[in-house]
């Protein structure tokens, strides 16, 4: 940020407003779009919608890339504090507490730091490579972590509005820096790609993506209220959205990487992110509708 004639605070709220318009275009409108089309959404869900994901994008971002230890744990806090709070109170009264935490982190401008400064560090060494990017990717870590957020707290809207459908689980799997892992580590996949029997390398890790999100999955639907009476159909649909985006995932990875970018940005928002999410959608809801 020191590169820009501006202050480092403006910079910083310009940040902050333009993930809250990429959380607008890509979780609110989707949403209230899904839910409108199951059943007639009123004025106070909406509300609560928009509130909650504009509240939390400013403090995942700080959470995210936050110049100091200080920074990302008080916005850990202000995060956690406002999902027990929609947890003991109501949904509505979080979203305005995550809206007003939201409002003062843009309005007092904290820093983030840019991509030198947020360099990947080395982390402990592991033959896993999702566990290897877990490990050593803030990234990775804070876009997993939303990412079971997010889902949990869909899946428990959907509850509470009488929907069976546990489409929590299909939000935990587009993770995208995971999902396009070989595409952001265009050595890596030189590596992969000379080396014999790259076919088991693709396979080891399409097994270690499924695993992942399957237990990412099985925290966004069964942590709010198992459901006894189709304990079995959620099973089975939170098993089919995690193989299924992950073999996904593997054959964009293997059939079409994208190698040819200047900044890793370019493979984070490319549309094709979109598409594991989707086949995991559309192939869970099928089984879903056999399985009933």
């Amino acid at each position: 940020m020191t590169r820009f004639p501006i202050a480092a605070r403006d910079l910083a709220r310009a940040a902050y407003l333009v993930g809250s318009l990429v959380v607008l275009l890509e979780v609110v409108l989707p949403v209230i779009a899904f839910i409108s089309t199951a059943q007639s959404i009123t004025w106070p869900n909406a509300i609560t919608v928009t509130l909650l994901a504009l509240g939390m994008a400013p403090l995942v971002l700080l959470l995210w890339t936050g110049p100091t230890r200080r920074h990302r744990l008080g916005a850990l806090i202000a995060l956690a504090a406002g999902i027990v709070l929609g947890i003991v109170l109501s949904p509505l009264t979080a979203a305005v507490m995550l809206a007003v935490e939201g409002t003062v982190c843009f309005l007092l401008g904290f820093e983030v730091v840019d991509d030198a400064a947020r360099r990947r560090r080395a982390g402990p060494r592991t033959s896993s490579l999702i566990l290897g990017e877990l490990a050593s990717s803030r990234m990775t870590q804070i876009n997993t972590a939303a990412l079971v957020a997010f889902g949990w707290l869909f899946n428990a809207m959907l509850h509470n509005h009488g929907a069976a459908l546990p489409l929590g689980a299909v939000m935990v799997v587009q993770n995208t820096p995971l999902n396009a892992y070989f595409s952001r580590h265009p050595s890596t996949w030189l590596v992969v790609k000379t080396c014999p029997r790259t076919w088991r390398t693709l396979c080891v890790y399409a097994l270690q993506l499924a695993a992942l999100y399957l237990i990412c999955g099985a925290v966004a639907v069964f942590g709010p209220e198992p459901t006894l009476a189709h304990f079995g159909n959620d099973v089975a649909f939170v098993v089919t959205t995690a193989s299924s985006a992950a073999l996904a995932a593997v054959l964009m990875e293997w059939r079409w990487p994208l190698l040819d970018w200047k900044s890793e940005r370019e493979v984070i928002r490319h549309p094709r992110k979109y598409v594991p999410a989707l086949v995991a959608c559309m192939l869970s809801t099928a089984c879903w509708a056999l399985t009933r």
